[in-house]
């Protein structure tokens, strides 16, 4: 399998709201490095990317990582740098409160502000079944048993080790 390559007119083609005047390239390019830190881009990521075969998902869910991190800085950044959804507003004096989603553990609820980050954790959760899922390349190693008996995530994270134990 190779490695998605980012393509800002690429992406613009498929998030054309997100125009050039909006966000630099250099912005999106920013935001699909983040996104590989949260969806594994290597030879050894369990999302196939294949484009010679037509496998192109990790590099839809990537682009939709892209979509959902830049939707949350453009918000931060028309907010003075508020993080979160906007959750109740005044007009007399100006008052705006915003509900940063708590850091329980639970991704989904990060995924939910915007509708790319929906998007990708319904298309996403297919990968994540045989194991934890972490925000990041993060798993946590099967049971010997479940490995043994060639669970979907025993080579993906078989290979994982062995690369973190010859760094």
């Amino acid at each position: 399998m190779a490695i998605v390559v980012f393509d800002p007119a690429e992406f613009r083609a498929r998030f054309p709201h997100f125009t050039p005047e909006a966000v630099s390239d250099e912005q999106l390019t920013y935001a699909f490095d983040a996104a590989t830190l949260l969806l594994d881009n290597s030879e050894a990521s369990p999302v196939p990317y294949d484009p010679e075969r037509g496998q192109n998902a990790r590099k839809t869910l990537l682009y939709l990582l892209v979509c959902h991190l830049t939707t949350l800085a453009l918000r931060a950044a028309q907010a003075g740098g508020a993080a979160g959804p906007a959750v109740s507003a005044s007009e007399g004096s100006v008052s705006v409160s915003f509900a940063v989603p708590a850091m329980t553990g639970k991704a989904a609820d990060w995924h939910q502000q915007t509708p790319c980050g929906q998007t990708f954790w319904q298309a996403a959760r297919r990968y994540m079944t045989g194991g934890r899922y972490y925000q990041g390349f993060a798993l946590d190693p099967m049971p010997a048993e479940a490995e043994s008996a060639g669970g979907f995530w025993s080579a993906g994270v078989a290979r994982h080790l062995k690369r973190e134990s010859e760094r």
